[in-house]
């Protein structure tokens, strides 16, 4: 009797047995499987880099209207948002940038990538890896980065606006270009009156059409290949004179020339 109730116990231990293998199984096959993507202090990925990238370039050169002030805060609130102005996706890059009069020296106000993945989309297999934990902490770190540009005091108004000597020095740091991976295009949004003022071209006084540029200012037509551009006008009564239907097409011709394509285009 009782060397039949040894046997019985035993057919019962070795399926738990089994069954615990088993588990242990599945949970280093998950833990293997869900290992965090290690990132760079951007948030991006260290090993294949950003999947997208928007740069966002401010022009501070006149001081603000409030309903300009509220538009530029909407693009950080939408950012999020697929429909937005701004729309950045996980593991992409967003760059900010604050137009000075020295192109080559253009304040950095940020640099972030988007988290790989929203906590909403979360599962149980991250959980198993910490992965909430750890996405907890990716999102923490970016909403405080993602807020400064707002929060900070940026200093409004500057002599001169090198628009497109600034364009120039951007597009040749983020942009595919031609030579460049055209599969990483990078969405390039001004936020400017748009009225370029430099030695070298200045919308205040007889300009070239975009067709002559090449010949006169070769020096001022950026590598746009690769580029999706968004252009924000920024109407200021004071200067309705110069921003005319010509001026605002005239930026469209330029976008187009240099090998770019126009997203979005208005008026503020």
């Amino acid at each position: 009797m009782a060397q039949k109730v040894k046997s019985q116990r035993r057919s019962l231990l070795l399926p738990l047995g089994a069954g615990a293998v088993l588990l242990s199984g599945v949970i280093a096959f998950y833990s293997i499987g869900v290992k965090p993507v290690e990132i760079d202090e951007r948030g991006c990925p260290k090993q294949s880099g950003p999947v997208g990238f928007t740069v966002l370039l401010i022009d501070t050169s006149d001081t603000f209207s409030p309903k300009h002030q509220e538009m530029l805060s909407g693009f950080f609130d939408d950012a999020l948002v697929h429909q937005g102005a701004m729309p950045i996706g996980p593991e992409e890059l967003l760059v900010v940038y604050q137009l000075t009069e020295d192109p080559g020296k253009t304040n950095l106000l940020l640099e972030v990538c988007r988290p790989t993945k929203d906590l909403g989309d979360l599962t149980w297999r991250d959980g198993i890896h910490k992965g909430r934990s750890i996405a907890e902490r990716d999102w923490r770190e970016f909403d405080e980065k993602f807020d400064n540009p707002i929060k900070s005091n940026i200093v409004q108004g500057q002599a001169t606006s090198p628009l497109l000597e600034t364009i120039g020095v951007l597009a040749a740091r983020h942009a595919p270009g031609k030579l460049g991976d055209q599969s990483r295009r990078l969405h390039f949004i001004l936020f400017s009156d748009l009225l370029q003022h430099s030695k070298r071209l200045s919308h205040f006084r007889d300009y070239p059409v975009v067709a002559d540029l090449r010949q006169s200012h070769r020096d001022l037509m950026a590598d746009l290949e690769g580029t999706d551009v968004s252009l924000y006008r920024l109407e200021r009564p004071k200067y309705q004179v110069y921003q005319t239907a010509d001026h605002y097409y005239w930026w469209t011709e330029y976008v187009e020339n240099a090998g770019g394509k126009i997203r979005f285009q208005d008026s503020i």
